[in-house]
């Protein structure tokens, strides 16, 4: 072991002269340990928000969903899909088309997105589990059923018990070739609504469902389509999503779960990482009382500097003492912290002792550890611990050496 660790080690538990260093010292430890629980609590509550909201949404996604990579519509090419349902992976295929629309019920309007899907829809996007609420209407007669996202159904009023009531639904038709959005040219189509779905705000806001065939005779694109929607028999097979690819070509985007939840998830990172800043900043801080404390033992261990410089250590050498020294009271303030993370950790998943809303879908905070964010943390820790620990050291250049004469 070198000289340097081994003084450092005797000064971090060797007995202060003054009572006053050791409180500060547990206090800088205390603080690192406080920030350090902090910042891995703050991460892994983002990762439990991130895992629990992209499982819900993934849930009523499709395992693979095609889309025009520059455009909306595409021809239904009958060949396409039978080359795609000979793949062994494949085990359902679901059409579906989409066209943005103004929803009036009685004196109530709003903008939203109108979506037409055959029958294998339910199945593919398991939507049936997303079901709230629904009508006494028997669909299988009344063709131009609808069924709306919670969010729609709020901000329309819309009132399931009155099966007479109907949703107007506007949507620009073509006009020599270019689509016009004028009121003139705006066609009505009808929808009763009969059943209530929730998945996310985005969906359920913005959607209404209806049956294909009705959706693609109104809009005059009998023979077009905005995606195919795809069920595997394993959702995670890479190798069919590989042999999608290459049936669909360049000018089709094929999304996976993870592609069709991508932007959410750029989201939930960016204010992950941007919180986890703002504490660090807290965190050094904190680090001023390590700097506080590191300051005092230099100014008390002054007469071992200047001895160990008559000895021959170099100035940088005796740096190195005290900015392992510090980086050592930074280890012991990140254990301690991890510790108390850890515990925490237990005790929310299993006593849940920060709740949310009773509104929310979840009783309490999620939470999810990781390994890699212990090895961000410890590394952040031990760099601010560094800077905090070079800083008092500078006060060794200007403590002179000491010569005895016989």
């Amino acid at each position: 072991m070198k000289i340097e660790n081994i003084i450092s080690f005797r000064y971090l538990f060797s007995r202060k002269s003054s009572n006053a260093i050791h409180w500060i010292t547990g206090i800088s430890i205390l603080g690192i340990s406080i920030g350090t629980a902090s910042l891995i609590l703050v991460l892994s509550i983002f990762n439990g928000f991130e895992e629990l909201l992209s499982s819900f949404f993934s849930k009523h996604n499709p395992d693979v969903k095609i889309v025009l990579k520059e455009g909306k519509f595409f021809k239904d090419d009958s060949s396409t899909i039978a080359r795609l349902q000979s793949l062994d992976g494949i085990k359902l295929i679901s059409k579906t088309i989409e066209e943005n629309a103004l929803f009036i019920y009685q004196e109530t309007q709003d903008f939203g997105t109108i979506m037409g899907v055959d029958s294998a829809y339910n199945v593919v996007c398991s939507f049936d589990e997303a079901i709230i609420e629904q009508s006494d209407l028997n669909c299988k007669e009344i063709k131009n059923c609808g069924l709306i996202g919670l969010g729609v159904r709020n901000k329309l009023g819309i009132d399931l018990s009155n099966p007479l009531d109907e949703i107007r639904i506007f949507i620009p038709t073509l006009n020599n070739g270019m689509e016009d959005r004028s009121m003139s040219s705006l066609r009505s189509l009808y929808i009763k609504a009969s059943k209530v779905f929730n998945i996310h705000q985005e969906q359920d806001f913005e959607y209404i469902i209806t049956d294909l065939d009705i959706l693609r005779n109104y809009l005059q694109k009998e023979n077009q389509l905005s995606s195919i929607e795809i069920k595997l028999k394993n959702a995670n097979d890479d190798a069919v999503v590989q042999e999608i690819k290459k049936i669909m070509g360049n000018d089709f985007i094929v999304k996976d779960r993870a592609k069709q939840d991508e932007s959410f998830i750029k989201i939930m990172k960016l204010e992950k990482w941007m919180f986890y800043a703002l504490f660090s900043l807290t965190l050094i801080i904190v680090c001023f009382t390590l700097i506080g404390t590191l300051w005092m033992i230099v100014l008390e261990k002054k007469m071992d500097i200047a001895i160990l410089k008559s000895l021959g250590m170099y100035d940088s050498d005796v740096k190195k003492i005290f900015i392992r020294l510090g980086l050592a009271l930074s280890a012991i303030g990140i254990l301690l912290g991890f510790v108390f993370s850890i515990t925490f950790y237990f005790l929310q998943k299993k006593y849940g002792l920060i709740g949310v809303p009773e509104e929310f879908i979840i009783d309490s905070y999620p939470i999810k550890m990781l390994g890699l964010d212990f090895i961000i943390v410890a590394g952040t820790v031990l760099a601010i611990g560094f800077i905090a620990s070079y800083l008092p050291s500078r006060k060794i250049d200007s403590i002179p050496s000491i010569f005895r004469e016989e």
